[in-house]
């Protein structure tokens, strides 16, 4: 046996003390206060420091809104805000130690994108869902230019418990937007679908009827992702499996942009367990062995196959469809963000680009922004 140094010799015997008083459990003491929720107490905690905005009062919790919720123009500080609504209302601990979400202020926001709104506006919703539609909105101190823009997307018609005096504050401006009001759906709502498109004909006029590729694009796409959204074993319950979008229609640019978020558990931890798998495997070995689990590269994979991972040859190819139709008009863009990865597709003038980024911080589900110059 070899001969233990003096210097070692004195670390073991200060971790005997250490085991005989007890000083070694802190570990484990750790690990229950997880299992009591406390993991969401220190992740709020951390992200103080980091721009979430929050007031606690004992277990309570606060959010207060920043002045601008972008994903492209001020990710970090929207994505953090998000999640924090997420992380709260999810929170299943009955811990009395436990932070609870209290409250969402929207009295200092000034700005918010329609990307932004719809991933807001769908939280609260399952925040809504899961107290059994008791919340109400307090708009005594919102910014009149954001109360009217979420009246005007439908944001209070979600909400059993809408302010009374709403009314007062529909916008009589007379502006270049048509606009589609937030659509809340379940899984397997096919009907949804349809009135999309019919609600985008009515905006846009008859002349949508001869595009092929945007009728196939929207109804696919909406399928696909959501049929593979929100997967039994991940305990999803039926209340959870919702879905949401809306449009606009920008006459003076002639725009329409399309923007649908699901709350599922993403496009690239879906790919795994998909039939897509052998096909997507070959595709990944182009990357670097360290990069081919990163969401974005997932994502990049996801939308660029061709083939659906239920084989079918008339499946799949919605986005496909949708980037085919921005290919034949010359100018859009089509950006999905899910988990911590984008993928933009961006054609101006005919000229095409894509970018793929990752973010420290995760869109829960999958955000699809569809835009196109009709």
């Amino acid at each position: 046996m070899k001969k233990l140094s003096r210097k070692q010799r004195e670390i073991d015997v200060k971790n005997g003390i250490k085991h005989r008083q007890g000083m070694t459990k802190s570990k484990k003491r750790k690990s229950i206060n997880y299992s009591n929720g406390s993991e969401v107490n220190d992740w709020i905690d951390s992200h103080r420091e980091k721009g979430l905005n929050v007031e606690i009062n004992k277990n309570r919790v606060t959010i207060i809104l920043p002045e601008r919720l972008n994903f492209f123009h001020d990710y970090k500080l929207t994505v953090l805000h998000l999640n924090a609504i997420r992380k709260l209302i999810t929170n299943k601990s009955t811990s009395h130690k436990t932070y609870k979400l209290d409250k969402v202020k929207f009295d200092y926001l000034k700005s918010v994108s329609t990307s932004a709104s719809l991933v807001l506006t769908a939280e609260l919703s399952k925040w809504d869902d899961a107290v059994r539609n008791n919340l109400k909105p307090n708009i005594k101190n919102w910014n009149p230019d954001i109360l009217v823009n979420f009246n005007e997307l439908g944001f209070f018609d979600l909400f059993k418990n809408k302010p009374s005096n709403i009314s007062q504050f529909e916008s009589n401006a007379s502006h270049n937007r048509k606009i589609i009001k937030y659509t809340k759906g379940r899984c397997g709502d096919n009907e949804q679908t349809r009135v999309l498109k019919e609600n985008i004909t009515n905006i846009i006029g008859d002349e949508i009827k001869k595009w092929r590729f945007l009728h196939s694009g929207l109804s696919e796409a909406i399928v696909n992702v959501t049929h593979h959204a929100y997967p039994k074993e991940y305990g999803f319950s039926e209340i959870d499996r919702n879905w949401y979008y809306t449009a606009s229609y920008n006459t003076t640019k002639k725009e329409l942009k399309v923007v649908f978020y699901d709350q599922g558990i993403g496009i690239p931890k879906s790919l795994p367990a998909s039939d897509l798998w052998e096909k997507l495997l070959e595709f990944l070995s182009i990357f670097p062995l360290a990069d081919r689990k990163k969401d974005e590269v997932l994502l990049k994979a996801a939308v660029e196959l061709d083939r659906t991972r239920t084989e079918d040859s008339d499946r799949g190819k919605g986005l496909q469809d949708l980037m085919e139709f921005i290919r034949q008009r010359g100018d859009g863009y089509l950006s999905i963000l899910s988990l911590k990865g984008l993928y933009k597709l961006q054609i101006n003038n005919g000229i095409e680009s894509i970018k793929s980024e990752r973010f420290d911080y995760p869109v829960h589900g999958t955000l699809i922004i569809w835009c196109v110059t009709v």
